[in-house]
């Protein structure tokens, strides 16, 4: 059992770790796509405020 746990710790932390930035993609696709799709954002309107924000 320690074995076991040794070795699927590491992965669980990973696991544990990716699962806010898939929360934030997941909460920008939701909200940009109707968007990008109704045409009232374009790619390039995406593109510039990213890079305004970096």
């Amino acid at each position: 059992m320690t074995s076991f746990t040794a070795k699927v710790a590491p992965l669980y932390a990973q696991i544990s770790a990716n699962r806010h930035p898939s929360r934030i993609l997941a909460t920008l696709h939701d909200t940009r796509l109707p968007k990008l799709l109704s045409g009232e954002l374009s790619v390039a309107d995406v593109g510039d405020k990213l890079e305004s924000s970096a």
